[in-house]
């Protein structure tokens, strides 16, 4: 009976060890073992139960249920305290197997377990594994009572033989001692179906009795050892790893359909064949083991337990991951078990998940690059928003288009008002592939409005702007808003041969980036015309009187400060009435613009000029003194009246005009002071005959001489 016990637990024992080794085991490219994974490890547990239908407990370090079988895991995270004696925890403190009967008032009857410790280094414990062998030693104790109640009851009927017999002799009942004789002996060969059949009530008749329900009994206890054994190889059988029995020679003694599956062999073929000349076992990279280094060679030679993750060559030449476990039978001629565990569902599923992790990740970095693409193209847009001028939005690009065309060179092009010259307004990077300036049709882009892209083994014809025809790549982008063509984008990869995918990764943020520069481009454009508009006479193109009012106060302002004078010329174009009655008001009109367009000849660039009202203009000059502009109106005098005019055939005759000049600081100190002074002028011009300049007079002499002329008229 010890030694049936002793049987019973070192089988447990063994299986235990397997379960454990096979949850602490961390393949090469496995994160973490089973051990370290709560979900996986509860499906471990659960498929373990369902083909072996025993109890099987995981804990950890601190002795808390990791893992339990199907209906008990309420008990998953609490601590397992079902061992009186404390055996689970001394197994984790010393390493070594322990057995005992699990008490708890929860189980019906005695559960014997066997705790195992799980190790992911040799001398370090992380938990156990609790499993249960209670039908083992059951069915041992059994196999042993049917024996031992065989044997005595073998000896009580040869004892009651003898017996018999003896008194058989003596009453001579011969008869009778030969009839259970014969049952004896084909008992003994092995004749489980042996009786005697006799119906006496003698003693002879109530031994054989005895003897036939004895041999009844011995039947059944050998039927019932058969479908043990039938149970046993039906588990082996159909259990999903596979299984290799090796003796100590080497030679395989039997194998499971599992393990005859995995290896790609039927039974008859792999069985009494030398393990080696059926397994071909090889390393992770599918390249050959070193001699002694195979999980069997070290089983054999060591006679301890041994496992590791190859690769199991099969005949038609695939490679198929298994973890291979080598456990040593406890008999005298040595050998081992070989289980055979396929896990390539396994790393195909690890394969998968790391595949999906990357393609997240490379989706998460897309999406990040997006984001701060998109930030910037944000910023880029409020920042020519807040432009005023196109200089302004060029200076603002030029900066900004490095930080998303990076490692790339280009040129932003914009289209001239009059629709025949494309001219450069930024650029970037190190290579300039364009020319300056060019006419629209020499891009491909501008000609067909949509873009355009030309290089190495690309059929498309290159730009007649583009400088170099060599190895380089580059695209065209028109700039498109509110339905008109602004000008180009242009960008420019110099490896564009050795980097055929230069522009698709960058084509997403280069739509970004010019529709939201020909957006901002086109509202510079509208705000420029606009602005126009409102400080511009739409007749002869001169500012108006509003913009010459907050020009001309700005400029006396920044002359005051610098000391500085400022002078003011107005002017009335004479008799203009007369030429609208004669000739019309285009002709009229005609007069206004030539004289307009002479007031633009002879203005330098700080000069200000703009019609005032109806045919009178002024001109404001900075840093001019009242004689130098006396002497300026005078040339712009004669200038005026040398103007020779015909409209529709017609000569509009000799054209004059009066002039009025004033300056500060001897005519005023404000710009209004500076005005009365120059329209006083003027009047006194047109009063004194016309055709004239009149410098004006302070106010107060301007008095003193309207008095004068009071009393000279009296």
């Amino acid at each position: 009976m010890s030694l049936t016990r002793s049987a019973a637990l070192a089988e447990a024992t063994s299986v235990a060890r397997q379960l454990a080794a096979a949850i602490a085991f961390k393949a090469a490219d496995t994160p973490r073992p089973l051990f370290e994974r709560p979900e996986a490890l509860r499906e471990f547990v659960t498929s373990q139960h369902s083909g072996s239908k025993r109890d099987l407990v995981v804990v950890d370090r601190g002795k808390i249920i990791l893992a339990d079988i199907p209906g008990e895991e309420q008990n998953v995270g609490t601590a397992f305290a079902n061992d009186r004696g404390n055996e689970v925890g001394r197994t984790l403190d010393d390493g070594e197997p322990r057995d005992f009967v699990e008490s708890s008032a929860d189980v019906a009857e005695a559960i014997n377990l066997v705790a195992v410790p799980i190790k992911d280094a040799p001398d370090k414990t992380v938990g156990a594994v609790l499993f249960e062998y209670t039908p083992l030693l059951r069915a041992a104790q059994q196999r042993n009572n049917n024996i031992l109640w065989l044997v005595g009851l073998c000896t009580a009927a040869a004892m009651m033989l003898s017996g018999i017999s003896a008194f058989l002799l003596l009453r001579g009942f011969g008869a009778g001692l030969s009839g259970l004789n014969r049952g004896i002996e084909s008992l003994a060969r092995g004749d489980a179906g042996a009786r005697i059949d006799r119906a006496s009530n003698d003693e002879f008749g109530q031994l054989a009795q005895g003897f036939d329900r004895m041999a009844s009994e011995l039947e059944t206890s050998r039927g019932q050892l058969v479908e043990q054994k039938a149970y046993i190889e039906d588990i082996v059988r159909t259990v999903a790893e596979g299984i290799v029995v090796i003796n100590g020679n080497g030679q395989i003694v039997s194998v499971n359909p599992a393990a005859a599956e995995i290896v790609g062999w039927r039974n008859d073929k792999i069985e009494g064949q030398d393990w080696s000349s059926v397994l071909d076992l090889r390393g992770l990279s599918g390249d050959r083991l070193a001699q002694a280094t195979s999980p069997i060679e070290l089983a054999l030679a060591t006679g301890r337990r041994h496992q590791a993750e190859v690769r199991l060559a099969k005949p038609n030449g695939s490679y198929l991951p298994v973890i291979a476990s080598c456990n040593p039978l406890n008999r005298s001629d040595g050998g081992i078990v070989l289980t055979l565990s396929d896990i390539s569902e396994l790393r195909s599923a690890e394969r998968a998940v790391s595949d999906r992790a990357e393609e997240l990740a490379t989706l998460n970095r897309e999406l990040q690059e997006t984001s701060q693409a998109t930030t910037r193209l944000v910023k880029l847009g409020e920042l020519l928003q807040a432009c005023v001028t196109f200089q302004e939005a060029f200076s603002v690009v030029g900066s900004a288009m490095p930080d998303f065309f990076g490692g790339l060179s280009g040129t932003v092009h914009l289209t001239s008002a009059s629709r025949n010259l494309v001219e450069e307004m930024a650029h970037w990077g190190a290579v300039r592939s364009s020319v300056g300036q060019f006419a629209p049709e020499d891009c491909w882009a501008l000609r067909r409005g949509q873009e355009h892209v030309a290089g190495p083994g690309m059929l498309t014809p290159r730009c007649n702007h583009i400088a170099e025809n060599g190895g380089r790549g580059y695209v065209c982008m028109p700039l498109a808003a509110q339905g008109e063509t602004l000008g180009i984008v242009h960008l420019c990869e110099p490896d564009a041969a050795d980097k055929p995918g230069w522009l698709t990764e960058r084509q997403q943020i280069l739509r970004g980036v010019v529709d939201t520069l020909a957006l901002a481009l086109a509202n510079l454009r509208l705000r420029e015309t606009l602005r126009q508009q409102s400080i511009r006479d739409p007749n002869t193109g001169l500012y108006n009187r509003r913009y010459l009012e907050e020009t001309s106060s700005r400029e006396l302002r920044r002359m005051e400060r610098s000391e500085q004078p400022l002078a003011m010329i107005m002017l009335d174009v004479d008799h203009f009435k007369q030429f609208n009655d004669t000739f019309g008001h285009e002709a009229g009109d005609l007069v206004l613009k030539q004289v307009a367009a002479t007031l633009l000849d002879h203005a330098r660039e700080s000069d200000v000029v703009s019609r005032y009202g109806g045919e009178e203009f002024a001109r404001m000059m900075p840093a001019t003194s009242l004689a130098d502009g006396a002497e300026r109106a005078e040339a712009l005098r004669k200038a005026i009246k040398q103007l020779h005019l015909a409209h529709r055939g017609r000569t509009l005759g000799t054209i004059t005009a009066s002039f009025g000049v004033a300056a500060f600081p001897e005519l005023g100190a404000s710009w209004a002071e500076i005005v009365n002074a120059a329209d006083r002028a003027l009047y006194q011009a047109k009063a004194d005959g016309r055709d004239r300049v009149v410098v004006g007079l302070g106010k107060a002499h301007a008095e003193r001489q309207r008095s004068k002329a009071s009393k000279s008229v009296a």
